[in-house]
């Protein structure tokens, strides 16, 4: 049994696959368990005990199918060699192929919160055939290392894991999966170039750039299999690792078939990602698209809708669909107004470019921009470890810590340890009524009524028109008080 705080999942995931195992590895934190299932090296499954990863709760919360559509569904998969999944598409509730999606969507997003943890044990338990075959997924493993270490929180141990920084790097002649489409971060593409002049790691990471970034980029990138050391052996890898993210049976006949765009897969995940998604998000734009920008993608947009045309009488569909639509027009009217897009930009913590903006004061700033960007790329999980290395840089940036608390604090997971940025955070500037108004909601989410009692109190004496908190604390005195009947 190995332990998480001294030997990195990464590196044992990849021992794992270079010795093409088969079998379990349960990944334990806490009350947590997770399983990573092998075969021959590869991760096809994962398993977890957490609510929130099981595929029936995450169907339904995405309002994909209903609970009494889960309950019938459950209840007939009751009976031998029925699974839950076969039951939904006898029931023609899914598609197989969505079904696979689906599955690979949420077999994917355990893989990755593993790579969270820093504390707990692992064990790998060896089974010949340790997922039925129809189970398993065709997922490419590299690529699921090189995403991992890009939220791994400690860039310390990542430094500590690269091994000799005297040892020069290079591209891969022929890397373990299909990177074409893959968006690179800065640190990663001053990497890749880097390799490509066939500098020494140590080499890679000098520089104005962060330290810690150009670190987890080298990381990543190995981890990945896109970097490589020099050898005499010029053939790279034997096999390319199909990635096709469905079950491997549905591709049997051609692996490398690609598999055709669905619409209510793209609408599944923006609905999925609307209760964390910031305005930006929304629009799929950056922090800095200038007002033509935003409306070149608001325009783009409703053409998109033309695809949704035909689910529109789907009643959880047609649901979803103006759901997003109001969520649009709601970005698109803070965003292209600059008034009301200063005041969002505030109430989030970013940084407001402008086109005379002095150079970064604070060597974490460059960090924070990385964090940013990727919250408006959708990929939160990836923020915070970006958010987190901003704040250890530097404890008394402002901005990063506000993004940190209120990300953590839409986090399932996370969230119990956005309380300590928000008080750090107000203890830099109480002022800040917004963020006082998210604290307050964290702590009525979490169920402490008296403590967001009081952080509205607190944000009413600032600013007395603040009609939400005023709202807020009137429901909250509601509930704290007794009925009494009369008499």
């Amino acid at each position: 049994m190995a332990n998480l705080a001294e030997v990195l999942l990464s590196d044992e995931v990849r021992r794992i696959h270079d010795r093409r195992r088969s079998g379990i590895l349960a990944v334990s934190s806490g009350d947590a368990v997770k399983g990573l299932f092998f075969q021959t090296g590869r991760i096809v499954f994962a398993s977890s005990t957490a609510d929130q990863d099981k595929l029936g709760e995450n169907l339904i919360r995405l309002g994909r199918i209903s609970r009494s559509d889960f309950a019938a569904a459950y209840q007939a998969s009751q009976s031998p060699r029925t699974r839950l999944g076969q039951a939904l598409v006898g029931a023609g509730l899914l598609t197989e192929e969505e079904l696979g999606r689906l599955v690979a969507h949420q077999v994917q997003k355990i893989v990755l919160s593993t790579f969270l943890w820093t504390t707990g044990e692992m064990h790998f338990h060896d089974a010949e055939q340790p997922i039925p075959t129809d189970l398993a997924l065709d997922l490419s493993t590299h690529r699921l290392l090189l995403e991992g270490a890009r939220i791994y929180p400690d860039t310390q141990r990542l430094e500590n894991g690269l091994g000799s920084l005297r040892r020069r790097l290079r591209v891969a002649t022929r890397a373990p999966f299909d990177y074409s489409a893959m968006r690179f971060s800065p640190a990663e593409t001053k990497v890749l170039e880097a390799a490509a002049d066939g500098m020494r790691v140590e080499q890679m990471l000098e520089g104005p750039m962060s330290r810690s970034l150009l670190v987890r980029g080298v990381y990543a990138l190995l981890a990945g299999g896109i970097l490589e050391e020099p050898t005499s052996e010029e053939t790279g890898p034997a096999q390319v690792e199909t990635d096709t993210g469905t079950f491997r049976l549905a591709h049997a006949s051609d692996p490398r078939a690609p598999a055709a765009p669905d619409p209510r897969e793209h609408l599944l995940k923006l609905y999925e990602a609307l209760p964390r998604a910031s305005h930006y998000e929304i629009l799929s734009v950056t922090p800095d698209a200038s007002r033509d920008d935003i409306e070149r993608a608001h325009e783009r947009l409703k053409e998109a809708d033309e695809l949704w045309e035909p689910m529109a009488t789907d009643v959880r569909f047609g649901s979803m669909i103006s759901t997003l639509r109001l969520r649009r027009r709601e970005a698109h009217r803070v965003l292209s107004d600059p008034l009301r897009r200063a005041a969002y930009d505030r109430s989030l913590g970013t940084l407001s470019p402008t086109a005379d903006a002095p150079r970064p004061t604070s060597p974490a700033e460059p960090i924070l921009k990385e964090g940013v960007a990727l919250l408006s790329r959708g990929d939160p999980e990836a923020a915070i470890a970006f958010l987190l290395e901003a704040v250890r840089e530097d404890p008394k940036l402002f901005p990063a810590r506000r993004l940190l608390a209120v990300t953590l604090s839409r986090h399932a997971s996370l969230s119990r340890t956005a309380e300590r940025h928000f008080l750090a955070a107000l203890e830099m500037e109480p002022g800040d009524v917004d963020l006082r108004y998210q604290f307050a909601l964290y702590y009525r989410k979490a169920g402490l009524r008296a403590r967001a009692m009081s952080q509205l109190r607190t944000l009413l004496e600032v600013d007395s028109r603040h009609m939400e908190a005023r709202q807020a604390l009137k429901t909250l005195e509601a509930e704290a008080t007794p009925f009494r009947p009369r008499s």
